[in-house]
């Protein structure tokens, strides 16, 4: 019957009445030839043997009509883990092509994303046939041939979890998807243990295999994601590109200065008070700090000396007066020369008994409009601000700023350059930002966020900020066609979005300057709880692909839902009447049957199915407008030691 008839209802999983057809018509084309040698003594009569091959051929056609129906039905009971090795990953990815002696000038630029299908209104019909189902799905009678194939994959069916019949709706094939798809940022939800990692790990050696730079930021110092990047690296031939930071490693890991890239001193001051994570009353306490930051900041630049988050917390803490002192004797050593204080020594004295607070008052009552300097208003307001009160104003920033300079971070994030031709000088790389993203590289940065989840937030909070800054640079260029595209990946992203506009100005302006996101989490509620509702729309809005694994979040679920949009389930009543009226004879009995089927407008996809998904599976609403249903291999690596690609090896040779 035509899908588009009315009345036109699926039925995938019926019995399969073709199977026990085929059984019939072959066992009949047996059965023919070997009566017809009993009963004639001969193996049969050249019609005996026509009619029987025949019965074989019509058994063979019922048969292979079995056949989808049979994968179909047997795909509602199990599930298996499936691997993929980097090599064949790398040749679905066309990265030979890509790499080889002559330009490739239809480079189709697609990446894999899994094995899958496309949702549509058929999937939704055929899951909603299912749910009506009970539990033990009795309404589908398996083959007995099929049966020990069931038992035998029960096992790992069960290690994977949740319903494997969600998958068996529709028919598998490998998806992939063009470069730009993903450059519209990507958000991926999903509770622990579903496969969120496995799938970053393949996002991200999709983007190795594009030529982009890799940012990573993982919480979680997950060593198979690390370890995959860093084995990929080497068979690219730019292991040496690959960083690896970690706080609790110190001696591995490669240093990186936090407040190198800015283009505006005022952007120091946006990164680093916001990390209060002040709300109501205590946007004050965040002004304040802002503002004393901003005074250190523009002190220290007038004085042409590093700025580091070491540097700004000795002056917050300990070092006011010092820091002002040397902004006031610079002052007055270019206003009046080297011998100021022999020069100026009568205006001082009329200022002050001390030297400190006399230049302060003479700078006030002279100075400020024959020589204004605004490092030196910055100092006067920082300096002399009342003791007792800056201690209570600053008292909930220095806790933030002790974090970050405590032991390693000083070492790791407030890097001092190391002498040139040093024997003695520290080893490890330092890694400048700008730099990787114009050159090649990747960036792995494992924040340690089991043991202090505060300090981890505060610095991938930083980075990001790092990345925006770098972002406005390039940006603000005029030709950005030969820029390389960077992909910036981070898990449990929750914990960076906190007071971070950097990270949402990286999502609404990142594409403008060549800069992809990928971003996971576990639930909407994460990141609600760590903003607001309104901020969490905003996060999510500005992801043009969205991608969740099994979720039991409630909110979660009816987001992801509301991605597939609506589809016309067809459902069929049934009505059953019979009866005898008083007052008539007992053969007076009256009954009638009847059917009605109707459509109704429901979820594409049913939000109940998401805490259902088994893991190693996951939807996905993409930006070229497809909604995906995609079962996720994992990736294995199979290079032997030292292996590399043969262009590495041609270039070396």
């Amino acid at each position: 019957m035509n899908k588009q008839n009315p009345s036109h209802v699926e039925h995938v999983f019926r019995p399969i009445h073709e199977l026990s057809s085929a059984y019939l018509w072959i066992f009949g084309a047996v059965a023919m030839p070997i009566v017809s040698h009993y009963r004639t003594m001969s193996f049969g009569s050249t019609t005996t043997l026509s009619i029987a091959g025949a019965m074989f051929l019509v058994g063979l056609y019922f048969l292979w009509k079995s056949i989808p129906l049979m994968k179909r039905q047997i795909k509602l009971s199990v599930n298996r883990k499936e691997f993929i090795d980097t090599n064949w990953l790398r040749k679905k990815n066309d990265l030979f092509k890509r790499m080889g002696k002559k330009e490739w000038k239809k480079d189709p630029r697609e990446l894999y994303l899994g094995n899958g299908f496309e949702w549509g209104s058929e999937h939704a019909q055929r899951a909603y046939q299912v749910l009506d189902f009970d539990s033990e799905m009795s309404d589908v009678q398996l083959p007995f041939a099929l049966r020990p194939v069931v038992k035998a994959m029960s096992k790992e069916t069960r290690e994977l979890g949740g319903k494997p019949w969600i998958h068996g709706l529709g028919n598998e094939k490998q998806l992939t998807t063009k470069e730009n798809t993903l450059f519209g940022h990507t958000i991926i939800t999903g509770n622990v243990g579903t496969g969120k990692t496995t799938l970053l790990r393949l996002l991200s050696i999709n983007a190795l295999h594009l030529g982009n730079v890799l940012v990573v930021i993982d919480p979680k110092n997950d060593s198979d994601w690390k370890d995959t990047i860093k084995k990929e690296m080497d068979y690219l031939g730019i292991g040496d590109q690959f960083y690896f930071i970690h706080p609790a490693k110190q001696s591995e890991s490669a240093r990186i200065p936090l407040l190198k890239n800015y283009m505006r001193l005022t952007e120091i001051p946006s990164r680093l008070a916001p990390l209060m994570g002040a709300q109501g009353t205590g946007v004050t306490f965040e002004t304040f700090a802002y503002s004393a930051i901003q005074n250190i900041v523009e002190g220290m630049r007038y004085l042409g000396e590093p700025i580091r988050l070491t540097t700004i917390q000795k002056a917050i803490s300990l070092q006011r007066i010092k820091l002002a002192t040397k902004v006031f004797y610079r002052y007055m050593e270019k206003t009046f020369g080297e011998e100021w204080e022999e020069s100026q020594r009568k205006k001082l004295n009329q200022y002050g008994d001390d030297l400190f607070t006399s230049i302060a008052n003479y700078y006030k009552a002279e100075l400020v409009d024959k020589h204004p300097c605004r490092a030196v208003e910055g100092m006067i307001e920082f300096a002399m601000h009342d003791q007792a009160h800056y201690e209570k104003m600053i008292a909930s920033f220095r806790p933030v700023m002790t974090a970050l300079t405590a032991t390693p971070m000083d070492d790791l994030f407030s890097v001092i350059d190391d002498p040139a031709n040093d024997e003695k000088a520290d080893k490890r790389p330092i890694v400048d930002i700008e730099s990787i993203m114009e050159r090649g590289g990747c960036i792995y940065l494992s924040l340690d966020s089991l043991t202090d989840p505060k300090t981890a937030g505060y610095i991938a909070r930083l980075i990001l900020a790092e990345l925006a800054a770098v972002a406005g640079h390039r940006y603000n260029a005029d030709d950005l066609s030969d820029t390389r595209r960077v992909t910036i990946a981070v898990d449990e992203v929750h914990a960076a979005i906190e007071n971070n506009d950097a990270l949402l100005n990286l999502l609404a302006q990142g594409r403008a300057a060549q800069l992809q996101m990928i971003l996971s989490t576990q639930t909407i509620a994460d990141l609600e709880s760590k903003t607001d509702e309104f901020v969490a729309k905003r996060f999510l809005g500005l992801c043009n692909n969205y991608i969740t694994l099994r979720t039991s979040d409630p909110a979660t679920q009816e987001y992801a839902a509301s991605q597939f949009s609506k589809s016309s389930i067809s459902t069929m009543q049934k009505q059953y009447q019979s009866g005898v009226e008083s007052g008539q004879s007992v053969f007076s009995m009256s009954s009638n049957s009847g059917e009605r089927m109707q459509k109704e407008r429901e979820d594409a996809f049913p939000p109940t199915l998401l805490k259902d998904l088994p893991n190693l599976q996951y939807i996905a609403r993409l930006a070229d407008g497809r909604t995906v249903k995609v079962r996720l291999p994992i990736l294995i690596n199979k290079d032997k030691q030292g292996e590399t690609a043969p262009w590495v090896m041609k270039e070396a040779a």
